[in-house]
């Protein structure tokens, strides 16, 4: 698929928008390659005969002309909590949609906070299209319009990958000062991290997961208006891993999982199951973007509220499982 609409990937030569781009073009795309490191960013695009740019952020003027006559960008360049504010700010000025892969609570906050610039601008900032965070919204829309609306909602990612990236764990350390967080009526709360350990199903066994502080916290409210949510990741595999996880890690097997309840206590529970997570992420970044350019957004979104709860099934090798699938067409 093509699109003739110009778009732009932001940290292109980093190991997840290397991915990003290689798909693109797979898909019919010819992104304007784009980061800050310009020897490897200009390599890349030799190999994929992609135009590209070298780009620093801390220059909005430059940023304000690098825009000019780019429909959409793509950030892919974490930790997001330094690059996600000048890029969106830059395409409010230039009426360009803004959409990253990030999942860091304190930029998903900052950049919700941009929805009414964003309407008047008339674009759409949708931080959190990768891995992360579209298995989990798209699944916490579903089970919460599945009890009638949410009043718990309790969300999860565990991700498997054949080589992880640098920048997940550079962002990690980044986000783990501001401590832990869950949504308890309506408002962040403070959570100790590494409290609230429990166990969850998965397809391929139990998972020992704990309270985490992600984007999923706000992209879940902004999907459901649930005013109680817990992000939840996995507990770092050890000795008491189950044999079925660990074949599943093994067999790059990565799943999502949501569960709603209701304020008289009905419940459902959903699960999304595809392969290696940064293929996913590669997918279904490069499908957000052929979705946002074909709709009339605007505004700051979850990818659910964005493109409907439906979009996990357009990635290829992604299926969903449900408890419910009687009740939810």
């Amino acid at each position: 698929m093509s699109s003739a609409q110009s778009w732009m990937l932001y940290g292109a030569a980093g190991h997840t928008g290397a991915l990003i781009a290689r798909h693109a073009r797979e898909r019919g795309h010819r992104p304007l390659l784009a980061g800050v490191r310009g020897p490897a960013v200009a390599a890349l695009a030799a190999r994929l005969g992609l135009p590209h740019q070298t780009l620093a952020l801390y220059d909005p003027a430059a940023l304000s002309a690098a825009l000019d006559g780019v429909d959409l960008v793509l950030n892919a360049a974490g930790p997001f909590l330094h690059t996600a504010a000048p890029l969106a700010e830059a395409c409010l000025r230039a009426g360009t949609h803004y959409l990253d892969i990030g999942n860091e609570l304190q930029v998903f906050s900052a950049l919700y906070d941009l929805h009414e610039r964003a309407c008047r601008a008339g674009v759409a900032i949708i931080p959190g299209v990768g891995f992360g965070v579209v298995a989990t919204n798209c699944l916490a829309l579903r089970v919460s319009e599945a009890v009638g609306g949410a009043h718990q909602l309790d969300v999860a990612a565990r991700a498997a990958t054949t080589k992880p990236g640098p920048g997940v764990a550079a962002s990690i350390r980044e986000n783990l000062p501001y401590g832990g967080w869950i949504r308890q009526a309506g408002h962040l709360r403070p959570q100790p991290l590494g409290s609230g350990v429990t166990t969850i199903p998965l397809p391929d066994g139990p998972c020992h997961v704990m309270p985490f502080p992600t984007g999923d916290l706000e992209a879940a409210f902004r999907a459901t208006g649930a005013p109680g949510i817990t992000a939840f990741s996995p507990v770092p595999a050890g000795p008491g891993a189950s044999a079925a996880q660990a074949a599943g890690l093994r067999a790059h097997l990565s799943f999502g999982w949501a569960r709603a309840t209701s304020p008289d206590g009905a419940s459902a529970e959903a699960w999304l199951q595809t392969g290696e997570s940064y293929a996913f992420t590669a997918a279904a970044s490069v499908r957000a973007v052929e979705e946002t350019l074909a709709r009339s957004l605007c505004g700051a979104l979850s990818p659910a509220t964005a493109f409907d709860a439906d979009f996990i099934l357009t990635i290829a090798g992604t299926t969903r499982l449900d408890t419910f699938a009687a009740v939810v067409k």
